[in-house]
């Protein structure tokens, strides 16, 4: 009843939400006439507005100090998972005409650090230094069919540090994170693991290992943005390759529904990862108030497991070149998904309102292989998630931004009185100042 109720208020004010906005769509379309540039990130920006003038200053990308925080909302998840926040501080620094760089998201129990240097005596080549770890003090279950498995948690921990050489050169039209880089790291990790307070009895926890990996990693930036850093025109693309292998790795797991799991099987493991976007003038319009934004992401890897998979799910977007390379599947939870491949298509229509406020209209077709249940068994299956979904974006008081949404997602599964049923839809807001 409550799921039901629930649902219902959210899609009629979905209903409101979209009629809403397509009347301004039509106001904004009768008013618009003569030439005009959409404003880009950083640039100093006067318009009239609503009969007065209105300036918005020059902003120096090449310092930023921002707080994200948004909460999701998703109907028919399971427990514990329907109304998930989320929050990070996030940083990014360019000094000495990009011969300095740091980018770093810091939420306490995962943090994200990269920092190239480029020293006058090597050259071109760049040193790079990374961390990355993901240390939440909980039992996490993973999801099959939209159920939890809760026989199966684990308290699992996992840091990497990583050292080693890049390579950094920029790209047109020449605002500062128009490039392209490279780097070559590696990266000594260690990957822990307990047992939570549901696991099974009987259940073997992995062994707590050492793991090593080697990562080459690629980012092309050819991007302009539009003042609430959303891409606007040009294209981006990247991708990633992983080497790891475990020091200690043994057979795990029990008489549950993944079965015992085979240590040698993924002691050493391979993944590759890529991703590509491109910001378009929507054919037969006003080409700069409406936008066509595509993108598409791929990834496949080699002997992978529950610790070493893709973790797909419905992640925070952002317009910066490391959060355009995440694949987010729409109306999923964080993390849902642990998944050997996957394709993602993205298709995007934006329509700038205001010059500060911008309408979205987005579908999305992916394959994923993902597990499911047979005859009380676990396998996997490649199987399509097509999904829809509108959202605005729009700055806000105190030098901030905020951005609803709202999408459903054809091919999610939800359980609902003991069944597993398609479909599965979410609503997300999300807010974010710089400081």
């Amino acid at each position: 009843m409550y799921r039901n109720t629930m649902g219902a208020l959210v899609r009629f004010w979905a209903g409101k939400i979209a009629c809403g906005l397509a009347l301004t769509v039509l106001v904004a379309n009768f008013s618009s006439a003569g030439e005009y540039r959409t404003p880009r990130a950083g640039e100093s920006f006067t318009t009239e507005l609503f009969g007065q003038s209105v300036t918005a200053p020059s902003r120096d990308r090449c310092s930023v100090t921002a707080l994200n925080l948004g909460v999701q909302w998703l109907e028919s998840a399971p427990r514990d998972y329907e109304v998930l926040p989320y929050g990070a501080f996030f940083l990014w620094r360019n000094k000495d005409n990009g011969r300095k760089r740091l980018r770093a998201v810091l939420a306490g129990v995962y943090n994200e650090v990269r920092y190239h240097v480029n020293p006058a005596w090597l050259g071109k080549t760049e040193l790079v230094l990374t961390f990355e770890n993901m240390t939440v003090p909980l039992a996490r279950q993973e999801f099959v069919e939209g159920g939890r498995i809760d026989e199966e948690e684990l308290e699992w921990y996992r840091a990497h540090l990583g050292f080693g050489f890049g390579w950094h050169t920029p790209l047109a039209p020449g605002y500062q994170d128009n490039a392209m880089e490279m780097a070559l790291t590696y990266e000594p990790g260690i990957l822990l693991f307990s047992d939570g307070s549901d696991t099974a009895d009987g259940f073997r926890e992995p062994h707590d290992t050492y793991e090593g990996r080697v990562h080459v990693r690629m980012r092309a930036d050819a991007l302009e943005r539009n003042i609430m850093e959303l891409p606007h025109a040009g294209w981006a693309a990247g991708f990633d390759g992983w080497y790891a292998h475990r020091s200690r790795w043994d057979d795990w797991g029990g008489d549950t529904i993944s079965g015992t799991q085979d240590g040698n099987e993924h002691r050493t493991w391979y993944a590759g990862r890529f991703f590509a976007l491109a910001a378009l003038p929507m054919p037969l319009a006003d080409g700069e108030r409406n936008r066509l934004i595509a993108s598409l992401y791929g990834g496949i890897g080699s002997d992978l497991d529950r610790f070493s998979a893709f973790r797909l799910g419905g992640e925070p977007t952002g317009g910066e070149w490391e959060a355009l390379s995440r694949p987010n599947v729409m109306g999923a939870i964080f993390d849902e998904f642990y998944s050997r491949s996957y394709a993602v298509l993205n298709l995007e229509y934006r329509r700038e309102l205001l010059f500060f406020c911008y309408l979205h209209l987005r579908g999305q077709f992916a394959w994923v292989d993902r597990p499911r249940i047979e005859d009380g068994l676990l396998g996997w299956e490649m199987e399509a998630l097509p999904a829809v979904g509108m959202a605005v974006t729009c700055g806000a008081p105190w030098n901030s931004q905020v951005e609803i949404g709202f999408c459903y997602n054809f091919g999610l599964l939800r359980e609902e009185g003991g069944d597993s049923d398609f479909g599965g839809s979410a609503l997300n807001l999300s807010w974010s100042k710089e400081f």
